[in-house]
Order: C-alpha cells, then structure tokens, then sequence
C-alpha cells in the first residue's frame, strides 16, 4: 500500500518591510522593558519577532536604531480632532472635560508608558527625543491651552494662572503618570477620581469666576 505524500507545506507568508518593522519594535518594546537597553542584543530582539539575525538586520543596521525607531514611533503628535472650538461661547467644563479625556488616553495605552519609561531611563542616551516628545507630544496641548485662554479673555474673562504659565494645566497627568510608572497603576475607580479632580482643578483655572460663583 503506498504511502500518500505529505501536503505541502502552506508557503509563509511574505510580509510588508511596514508591517515586519512594526513587529520588530513591538519585539524590541518588550526586550528592553524585560533585559534592559544594556543587557538586549539584536538576538533577542530577532527570536522575540520571528527573524533570523540576518532578517533583522536587514531593517536596522544596530541596536540604537531599533532603540530610537522605537522611541520615535510614540511621538506622533496628539489627534485634535473633535475638540470644542475654544472661544468664549464653548462652556468651560465641555472644553475641559474634552483636553483631560485627550490627557489621559496617553497614560491608558500601556505600551505608551513603557516607552516613556525607557526614555526617562536612558536619558542620557535619548535625550534629545524626550525633549522631542515635549514639544510633539505635549507641546500641542499647551498651544490649545493658550487659544482657549486667550478667547476668554479678549471676551472680558479674568486672566487666569495658566495664562502665564499653560504647562500647569498638564502638571496633575504628569504626577500620575509617575505614580503609575514608579508606585503601582490605579485601579478604575481611582482614576476616575484623578480624571475627576483634574478637570475640576482646569475649570477653575480656566474660568476663575466660576469658583467665586459657588
């Protein structure tokens, strides 16, 4: 009785240089955060995505490029899309409670804060990115900021605080961000609170007459 031949083989699948690389830095993203920048070698990172060595190394000539490219890939800068005109006639809570839920999807995206971690721990090497992701990444919220402020008060509003200084309005995301970063991650409840109390504190800020008025 004869044998039946064995079915081929499905041929793999030939990926987009796109698509390979993003498998790559999601590789990388997870080495790093495991071993360590120092401790990483191109090998892991080429077993972690699926690659021989000579695969990798035929989108990235080094560690610091993985290392970089994946940095970069967090610096997008942030979508407006959606956000409330902000003039005069825009309800101060609209606005606010449109830039915190901007704020805080950052932080709910946990490859983002492993990103921003590595940054801040090899600082020294990329230096020049974290001071890329203030302006790209936090920079643009600032801009909004100053607009909004500045309609309200060409309308007759009192000047407010972040006139003076827009990064103050962002201070609360930052604190958070470390806690999540260094402590521990906040349950859902307690971030709801954080949301809670940050808009608060950017209603106040923005329209100071609204805490005379209570």
């Amino acid at each position: 009785m004869e044998t039946a031949p064995a079915p081929a083989s499905a041929p793999r699948r030939r990926l987009s240089p796109a698509v390979r690389i993003q498998q790559i830095l999601d590789a990388a993203l997870v080495e790093f955060c495991e071993r360590g920048y120092g401790d990483t070698r191109m090998d892991d990172i080429a077993r972690r995505a699926g690659l021989s060595k000579g695969g990798l190394y035929a989108h990235f000539d080094s560690k610091d490029a993985v290392f970089e490219a994946l940095l970069r890939r967090s610096l997008a800068m942030p979508s407006l899309e959606g956000m409330p005109e902000p003039d005069a006639h825009v309800p101060t809570r609209e606005f606010a409670a449109w830039l915190v839920d901007r704020l805080y999807a950052q932080i709910a995206d946990p490859a983002g804060l492993r990103v921003l971690w590595l940054m801040i721990a090899e600082r020294e090497r990329v230096g020049h990115l974290l001071e890329l992701w203030d302006r790209q990444v936090i920079g643009p919220y600032e801009v909004v900021l100053q607009r909004a402020l500045a309609a309200r008060e060409a309308a007759g509003a009192r000047p407010s605080v972040l006139s003076r200084a827009p990064w103050l309005a962002l201070s609360p995301l930052i604190h958070a961000t470390m806690r999540e970063l260094v402590i521990r991650a906040p349950g859902a409840a307690e971030m709801a609170q954080w949301r809670q109390a940050h808009e608060d504190l950017l209603v106040e800020l923005l329209d100071p007459a609204s805490r005379l008025a209570r």
